[in-house]
């Protein structure tokens, strides 16, 4: 590899709802750039398109590459975990991995790095340490709800300022990784074994999280549901259907234009509630 000019790649799924995780990966970009090095920006965004460019993508070309998402339930959204079992061997590259949270990552980069390892990655950096805004329907009753849907109190206004200054110094800390004559791994980035993602497995969070009902009587059919799923489990017959188990980030609802989608999360805010005045007490 020629030190004097490095070629990285970042690929990254951001909700569309808030957007953290592009934000930070592109400051991160900036940073990989540094001294008129190379960062490519690649962002995930529907599961069938993803593999398929995933399978066919000329890693071969990067000496870095980089993984990044946002924390569902204290692991990685689990469509990424899936998708990233369908790569390649990336034997003979070294890689980085990064979150965004609304405060707890749990074990997202362990997670995402045992994937990895599978692989043959060598990861060599990676930090779960950036807050995103959380927005989620389970936050509906705090204060500063709006329309039904609120946010975490302690990640309003993240990432912030000095956080996406931090991520610009954390890709040029990558590039003086890169040029180092170590071979240095690090390990002490994320958690090995979090309580709070145990409780949130696959098939945890479709029993627990409510279904969706369709009201047909608001859905003008337009699709874009369908559109935005990135799990691409949503399919118009003509009506939205839903055809396999998700991620349970319910974008979908929380977008559609005539508020057609219909998910009771009752228990899940009084049991978020319940949490929020247990940690005030403590």
């Amino acid at each position: 590899m020629n030190k004097s000019r490095i070629n990285s790649v970042i690929f990254y799924y951001s909700q569309i709802v808030t957007e953290n995780t592009k934000r930070v990966a592109e400051n991160i970009a900036i940073g990989l750039r540094r001294n008129n090095n190379k960062c490519k920006l690649v962002r995930l965004t529907k599961f069938d398109q993803d593999i398929e460019l995933l399978q066919s993508f000329a890693f071969d070309h990067y000496d870095l590459i980089g993984f990044g998402v946002p924390v569902y339930y204290f692991h990685p959204p689990y469509h990424i975990k899936f998708e990233l079992k369908k790569l390649p061997s990336l034997k003979g590259r070294k890689g980085f991995l990064f979150c965004t949270s609304g405060g707890n990552p749990g074990s997202t980069l362990q997670q995402i790095k045992m994937v990895l390892k599978a692989k043959d990655l060598h990861i060599i950096d990676g930090c779960d340490k950036w807050k995103g805004l959380d927005v989620h329907q389970m936050y509906a009753n705090q204060p500063n709800s709006n329309g039904g849907v609120g946010w975490l109190p302690s990640s309003f206004g993240h990432p912030t300022t000095e956080e996406l200054g931090e991520a610009r110094k954390f890709g040029e800390k990558l590039i003086d990784k890169m040029n180092s004559s170590k071979r240095i791994a690090e390990k002490k980035f994320w958690a090995r074994d979090n309580p709070s993602a145990k409780m949130w497995s696959w098939e945890g969070i479709q029993e627990w999280f409510p279904k969706f009902h369709l009201n047909k009587q608001k859905c003008t059919k337009c699709g874009i549901c369908a559109k935005i799923c990135p799990w691409d489990a949503i399919k118009l017959t003509p009506y939205p259907e839903w055809i396999k188990k998700c991620d349970r980030c319910y974008i979908c609802e929380l977008k559609c234009p005539e508020n057609a989608i219909e998910c009771d999360f009752t228990d899940q805010i009084e049991y978020l509630e319940n949490l929020m005045r247990s940690k005030k007490k403590g």
